[in-house]
């Protein structure tokens, strides 16, 4: 029964650092994002940036 127990535990853990993991991406795609929109905004020669990948598919999908 501990043996079903702890491998429960490490495939819950598993699938949470896996969720952090993309969490963590989609922040520091987010926060790329903003940081080039902030620097063109001080100079603002051309067409905005393109948001980052991640930022987009976030923004098409909600995941």
């Amino acid at each position: 029964m501990l043996q079903a127990t702890v491998k429960r535990v490490d495939e819950e853990n598993g699938a949470l650092r896996g969720r952090q993991l993309r969490l963590e991406r989609i922040l520091r795609a987010f926060s790329w994002t903003v940081d080039e929109l902030y620097r063109w905004a001080h100079n603002p020669v051309g067409d905005p940036p393109d948001p980052h990948p991640l930022v987009e598919e976030y923004n098409r999908t909600g995941v």
